[in-house]
């Protein structure tokens, strides 16, 4: 049996492979890919962490968004009821717009405005808008204004006799 093992051994085939010749992945010659994976990661980890922040930040401008245009429905469908008879009709449609903001209990807008304007005769506009609260982007000075604008033609009676006119 020994005399076996040496004839193996001269002919190069006994023992284990070496790392050099290939047997256990590879050697460290130049066309090595150890640490490639580590490089990998450190290049693409900063991208897909903006990517996801990118993604909160596009949340948070849409949800603030939805928002502002439910508080200007509001204050328009106040507006569109209170302008054929209500001289005071922009301060009442400004105040539900803002009511409505305070009781969805969001602090996504910073200072909300809300801003009545249109002809009492014809159709009539609330507009709510405010600087995004929250960014995800701070260190940018990112500062994001929301504006949504809702509105409609005024409710009221409108006789042929005169014109279509309230």
């Amino acid at each position: 049996m020994r005399q076996q093992a040496r004839r193996r051994a001269g002919r190069g085939q006994a023992g284990p492979r070496r790392r050099s010749e290939g047997g256990w992945g590879g050697g460290r010659g130049a066309g090595s890919d150890r640490g490639v994976s580590t490089v990998e990661l450190a290049v693409l980890a900063p991208a897909l962490l903006m990517l996801c922040m990118l993604i909160v930040q596009f949340g948070l401008w849409f949800n603030a968004r939805q928002a502002a245009l439910a508080a200007a429905q509001a204050g328009a469908l106040v507006a569109r009821q209170d302008a054929a008879t209500d001289p005071g009709w922009q301060s009442a449609a400004q105040t539900a717009a803002t009511k409505y903001y305070r009781e969805l209990n969001t602090k996504l807008l910073g200072k909300l405005k809300a801003t009545a304007w249109g002809r009492p005769t014809a159709n009539v506009y609330v507009t709510v808008s405010g600087p995004l609260g929250y960014s995800v982007f701070p260190f940018f000075g990112l500062h994001l204004t929301i504006s949504a604008t809702a509105g409609g033609p005024v409710e009221c009676f409108r006789p042929a006799s005169l014109g279509g006119v309230c």
